[in-house]
């Protein structure tokens, strides 16, 4: 799910970027109060507007492309569409297997034992609670290969660090090296990832260190977020103090879940390519357009969030989900592990009061809002 919207995010490194990604999504929230679909300068279809952003999405006409994004490689090709099947049936049949609660366990007692790179301790604390659901436990090499892949190449993109040709050449390596390790690999894997076939080589690689960002990208944001709720008075506009952190251990784990994904959600905004012109409320959108739905604004927009910037979970007991919440997107193209990742958040959440203990020191003054929208750069110190 890449976002769309804070694109001098893309061109710029490190804080400053931080920062300019951070100003734009405040604006665009400003903006869309007042316009709730809009043509963008850049020719973008933004749609503010949360029940016709859901009738968009859901696409009963066919009007927008529907693979995720996350079955692309290389320079965007697409895995044809029976593959898409076959992988999607895998992870969710591992997610739907898999102990939240045990995983969630690991990957909380690994960030209260980390140190350095919030976003990066994160990452890997995410990695080792589905080590076993997503088959790299099975082999050390492959394991290290995808260590690297998660805690330096997609770290890197996670915090607007820009990667040099050096970079990019050891991640296509990395990809050409996980293809070999899985042709080997005793894990239960689907048949396109364990030889050359429809896949081959780096491409079936990198199709499945995809799959593997597909469940930790998400999950370590989530984890950082709440690492923050718990240590910080005010995260990304919200105020995070002792009387409003301790909701975390008050309310139930499911309602804090959905209050940190209201909030906080891993893609800012979700975009669909246009296959054919339509009407979009009063915008018409045209072929080849992007419309692109801002999450960020519609998890925040006063007219449907009482207190839209409070961090409340008491929110979520008597309300349900409305049509402004999609943090997973929604309809054809919508995150494949979206219900496991609210049933992992919540087990976390379960698991809170182990990260108590950490030492956070806020370094980036801004959210890094790049590839996932995540919180600001911190370092974890040692007791």
């Amino acid at each position: 799910m890449l976002d769309k919207l804070p694109v001098v995010g893309r061109f710029l490194g490190g804080r400053v970027a931080d920062d300019a990604g951070w100003r734009r999504m405040e604006a665009l929230l400003r903006k869309c109060e007042r316009r709730p679909v809009y043509r963008a300068w850049i020719g973008d279809v933004v749609v503010c507007d949360a029940t016709l952003a859901r009738r968009a999405l859901l696409d009963s006409d066919n009007c927008l492309a529907r693979e995720p994004s996350v079955w692309q490689f290389g320079d965007k090709q697409r895995v044809p569409a029976a593959t898409v099947t076959e992988l999607n049936r895998w992870l969710h049949g591992a997610a739907a297997r898999h102990d939240v609660d045990a995983a969630a366990r690991i990957a909380v007692v690994a960030l209260a034992a980390a140190s350095g790179d919030l976003h990066r301790a994160a990452l890997l604390a995410a990695l080792d609670s589905v080590a076993d659901m997503l088959g790299f436990d099975c082999n050390p090499e492959l394991a290290a290969a995808v260590r690297v892949y998660i805690g330096d190449v997609f770290h890197a993109k996670l915090v607007n660090a820009p990667l040099d040709d050096a970079q990019i050449a050891r991640a296509q390596g990395l990809a050409s090296r996980v293809a070999a390790l899985l042709t080997t690999c005793d894990a239960d894997l689907p048949a396109v990832l364990r030889n050359d076939g429809v896949l081959t080589g780096a491409a079936r690689g990198e199709v499945y260190l995809h799959a593997v960002l597909s469940v930790v990208g998400a999950s370590a944001v989530m984890l950082a977020w709440l690492a923050c709720v718990l240590h910080m008075d005010t995260v990304a506009g919200v105020d995070t103090s002792a009387d409003s952190r301790a909701q975390v251990f008050t309310c139930k784990p499911e309602h804090v879940a959905l209050e940190l994904l209201r909030l906080w959600p891993p893609a800012s905004a979700h975009g669909r390519r246009v296959l054919k012109d339509h009407q979009v409320g009063p915008v018409k959108a045209l072929r080849d357009d992007d419309l692109v739905i801002p999450v960020f604004v519609l998890h925040r927009h006063r007219d449907t969030w009482p207190d839209a910037c409070a961090f409340a979970p008491q929110r979520w007991h008597e309300d349900p989900r409305p049509a402004a919440f999609m943090p997973f997107s929604a309809g054809p193209g919508a995150c494949i592990g979206s219900q496991f990742e609210i049933r992992w958040l919540a087990a976390v959440v379960r698991q809170a009061a182990t990260l108590g203990s950490l030492q956070l020191v806020q370094v980036g003054r801004s959210p890094c809002a790049n590839t996932m929208f995540s919180p600001p750069r911190c370092r974890l110190e040692t007791p």
